[in-house]
């Protein structure tokens, strides 16, 4: 059996069960909002909200600019050597606290130069403080040294704090700034909270005198091609919701991340998994161990999510109450996405990046996003952007990345 012998108390599994709570934090804590936020602002203020949030995720990955993979991997790596450690550690705070700066003057540059992000220009502005908090939370030193059971109590206590006041203050649609308000609060809290934690239970050394122009160009070098891939992603994720603000306007957004948020948070379940190998992984090169989990992770996903699209109508109306059925279709759509992206995910850094080929997992994203670029473009031009169009193309560049990936796998590691 693939449990079999597992020792509970193992970094591996320790760092696992970490981040299955953390990541079921990040997705259910907003679950239980999203559903109040919907019918209290309205579909086309809820979407303005959800529009706010996919615009300031572009500058969360500027920022994070590849550390969320390159950093794992360095810390994971130089965990004993505390000099380098910590060294690493300032470099990148002070290389993402530019790029934090550089994004903020891009923002207000489209805001002033835009009329619809200048109206809107507080949302924006707003939201821009989760981009902050996302800058302070040194999640990849954690998750390196396999001890994220930190960054999970953080987690869970800032963001209890941060949505229940949504529930007090939140009355009407006139109340709608202060959504991003609380939430970027309870970003920046937990990021503080991290550095304080990561300084003073592993001693880091958060001397910023110690970080250097070269250092801090070397760490911005090395994880560029992470960035690159970041980037790549974010295309056919973050994008669909962007370009449907653009295109159709706000209340197509909220259509869409309403059921965007749901299906997110069932491929979140996933997630940890990933996460939690890939340090191992670096480390071990235990293709058996990760042959088991992998089949395991498979056998899961091909029972539950069939039932999930076979359920979709009633999940979506129990959280939502009512909904358009444009909502439930995209649901639909994105949970046969899921079956793809799930053992996409996992051959990708877990497996490819740590056997040494994390040039081509990136590579493969990269062909994939200019797929989708090139999809939208046609359904630009041809009139055919819809919620659904765009859901189904989702489907359609995770089977470009899925094909990609297992060719790579089999001729660069199985073969």
């Amino acid at each position: 059996m693939i449990l079999k012998n597992v020792n509970i108390k193992s970094p591996l599994i320790s760092n696992f069960l970490s981040l299955v709570i953390l990541q079921g934090a990040n997705y259910i804590f907003p679950l239980l909002t999203i559903p109040y936020l919907f019918r209290t602002l309205g579909v086309e203020t809820f979407g303005l909200i959800s529009f706010a949030t996919a615009f300031a995720q572009y500058f969360v990955i500027l920022t994070d600019f590849g550390f969320g993979i390159y950093g794992v991997q360095y810390v994971s790596a130089n965990r004993d050597n505390k000099e380098l450690r910590d060294v690493f550690f300032v470099n990148v705070v002070i290389a993402q606290l530019f790029l934090f700066v550089l994004g903020l003057l891009f923002l207000l540059s489209i805001i002033f130069i835009s009329d619809k992000f200048y109206v809107d220009r507080w949302v924006y502005l707003i939201s821009f403080m989760s981009v902050f908090g996302t800058v302070l939370l040194p999640a990849w030193f954690f998750q390196g040294i396999e001890q994220m059971k930190y960054i999970t109590r953080i987690n869970i206590v800032t963001r209890t704090l941060s949505i229940i006041p949504i529930f007090f203050f939140v009355k009407s649609d006139a109340d709608y700034l202060l959504v991003p308000f609380f939430y970027g609060l309870g970003s920046i809290t937990s990021g503080a909270i991290a550095l304080y934690v990561a300084s003073k239970r592993f001693k880091v050394d958060l001397n910023f005198f110690r970080a250097s122009f070269s250092g801090i160009r070397l760490c911005l070098t090395e994880s560029s091609t992470f960035f690159v891939s970041r980037i790549s992603v974010s295309l056919y994720t973050v994008s669909n919701s962007f370009v449907l603000g653009l295109v159709l306007g706000n209340v197509a957004v909220g259509y869409y991340a309403a059921a965007e948020k749901l299906y997110s948070a069932i491929q979140s379940v996933y997630s940890p998994l990933s996460s939690a190998i890939y340090p191992h992984m670096v480390k071990s090169k235990d293709l058996s161990m990760f042959k088991k989990i992998f089949g395991f992770a498979i056998l899961i996903n091909c029972l539950s999510i069939p039932i999930c699209i076979y359920y979709a109508d009633f999940i979506m109306s129990l959280i939502y109450k009512n909904l358009a059925k444009e909502s439930i279709a995209i649901f639909r759509i994105l949970l046969v996405e899921c079956l793809l992206s799930i053992p996409s995910i996992l051959i990708g850094y877990p497996l490819l990046g740590a056997f040494g080929h994390a040039k081509y997992a990136n590579f493969t994203v990269i062909v994939s996003s200019f797929f989708h670029i090139v999809g939208l473009a046609i359904l630009f031009f041809t009139n055919n952007i819809t919620v659904i169009t765009v859901a189904c193309l989702v489907v359609l560049t995770q089977v470009v990345v899925l094909s990609l990936r297992s060719v790579g796998v089999y001729t660069k590691i199985l073969k």
